[in-house]
């Protein structure tokens, strides 16, 4: 069957709205034209499926919801919702697409602390990074906050420019220096010395120091200090949010990706 033939059957009643996909406002006729010229007609999604590839890692019911849709500067915001779990909490991402800038934004994740430990807001993301190269995009974008600052490294983001040399850097160093008594000398002044450069990859060193110190923020069951790698408590037990990219054509970044989320060959 021909092209031509396949897009003849784009189905407008798939923008009416449901209980599980929300048009926040209701969508006009000129904003379902764009999504079939640039969503529907190169990629064949319709707003549901693009909310279900988002969110392929996720079981059970969602809820999608659609808005800030404007044609003009091509780009809406999609937010998806699971179903609260039985402590009465639901997992939601929010992203926004820019296909001028040829972008996703990840504006938004909450996952419960118990989901958080079964690696939903990893595998969240990487939903995120599978439709972005389906789609073509260049890049992700992000601001990393709390867990975040320390994961997201992990993951493959790097911050800008602005964020390594003005907060992760200096709260990183601060927060070295806290532990530099349990680290060896000659280990720290390495360390110490990754602070003195300006290229924000630098920060993905930084996650893989692995030398063990006492923790500022956890503690065991006797109140003592538990014990974390030097690299997770320099980006996580500092103030310094970051915002930074993930770059989709970078055969380092995605490197890095597949091996956080377990896709090593």
């Amino acid at each position: 069957m021909s092209t031509w033939n396949e897009l003849n059957k784009f189905d407008r009643d798939r923008f009416a709205g449901s209980n599980a996909l929300i048009f926040s406002p209701p969508w006009s006729t000129e904003q379902i034209d764009w999504w079939r010229e640039n969503i529907f007609k190169p990629h064949g999604l319709y707003p549901e499926d693009l909310g279900e590839k988002l969110s392929a890692s996720a079981t059970g019911p969602k809820t999608i919801t659609l808005s800030e849709m404007n044609p003009k500067t091509n780009s809406f915001v999609i937010r998806v919702k699971g179903l609260p779990s039985e402590t009465g909490e639901a997992w939601y991402h929010q992203r926004r697409l820019n296909l001028k800038g040829r972008l996703f934004a990840a504006e938004k994740m909450v996952v419960p602390l118990d989901a958080q430990r079964k690696g939903t807001g990893r595998f969240l993301m990487a939903d995120l990074v599978d439709t972005a190269v389906m789609m073509g995009l260049k890049r992700i974008s992000l601001e990393a906050e709390d867990v975040g600052r320390y994961a997201w490294a992990r993951f493959g983001f790097v911050p800008d420019e602005t964020a390594w040399k003005y907060h992760v850097r200096i709260a990183g160093r601060r927060r070295l220096l806290r532990s530099q008594s349990e680290i060896a000398p000659r280990r720290f002044a390495a360390y110490h010395d990754v602070f003195d450069k300006e290229n924000p990859t630098l920060i993905r060193t930084v996650a893989r120091w692995t030398d063990q110190v006492d923790s500022v923020r956890e503690f065991d069951h006797n109140g003592n200090p538990a014990k974390i790698a030097i690299g997770k408590a320099v980006l996580l037990e500092s103030p310094a949010n970051w915002i930074g990219n993930f770059e989709l054509d970078d055969p380092e970044t995605m490197d890095i990706f597949n091996r956080y989320v377990g896709r090593t060959k």
